[in-house]
């Protein structure tokens, strides 16, 4: 309330965006949350004046040293000064943001890594125990396939990233634990395919991420006022 209400008292500018002139001035989501202002002096100082004012009427205290402050278009001399009025850090772009990097391309390799980083890492705690191939078949679609939902359910994923993850299921479905190099019996394409088609019905990654990704047109067509 107290940040709409310096917006309506135009204290913040917020940002805007797109051909409607949306004028976004915060994005909350539980404790996490990012301001927006213009880079300049009267609106960073009314924003630490605000953050004040919170913290008197409610009794809570913010952590500034685990806040950051991000700056595009302006000098890292003044993203600094801006820094110490805030006493918080500074950090560039991207940001991470509820598990999320803002700021930066989907299509880089380097944003997808964290994706490709959990995957190897629940793959390295299952190496050493000895599994089935249903038992293998069994953690590749319930936990290998829903790694990367979250990620998918926003971004295109890059064919390259798209084709290592396969490869890292296809070579724990048929290398077992020690993920060895062994013959594939049957191909990846025919493994995909439903159970009733024949296959073994293991999600494909780039449907996945078509069908995710679908969700937000269809709320686009729908909702209107969203």
């Amino acid at each position: 309330m107290l940040l709409m209400r310096a917006r309506v008292l135009g204290l913040l500018k917020g940002v805007v965006f797109g051909d409607n002139n949306v004028v976004v001035s915060h994005l909350q989501f539980a404790d996490d949350s990012l301001l927006f202002c213009d880079a300049v002096w009267s609106e960073v100082l009314n924003l630490k004046r605000i953050l004040r004012c919170f913290e008197i009427v409610s009794g809570l205290k913010i952590n500034y040293h685990k806040s950051v402050i991000c700056g595009f278009g302006i000098s890292e001399s003044v993203l600094h000064e801006f820094a110490g009025m805030l006493n918080c850090k500074v950090k560039s772009a991207p940001i991470k943001y509820l598990g999320l990097p803002l700021g930066a391309s989907p299509h880089r390799k380097l944003i997808w890594k964290p994706v490709l980083d959990k995957i190897k890492l629940r793959l390295a705690g299952w190496k050493r125990r000895f599994l089935s191939f249903a038992g293998r078949l069994t953690l590749i679609k319930s936990v290998l396939s829903s790694l990367p939902v979250y990620y998918l359910s926003l971004f295109k994923i890059p064919e390259g990233i798209a084709k290592e993850i396969e490869k890292l299921q296809a070579s724990f479905l048929w290398g077992g634990a020690e993920l060895k190099r062994k013959v594939h019996l049957v191909s990846w394409d025919e493994v995909t395919k439903s159970t009733k088609q024949g296959g073994l019905g293991v999600r494909r990654i780039r449907d996945m991420n078509v069908c995710l990704l679908m969700k937000w047109w269809w709320r686009y067509a729908n909702e209107e006022q969203a």
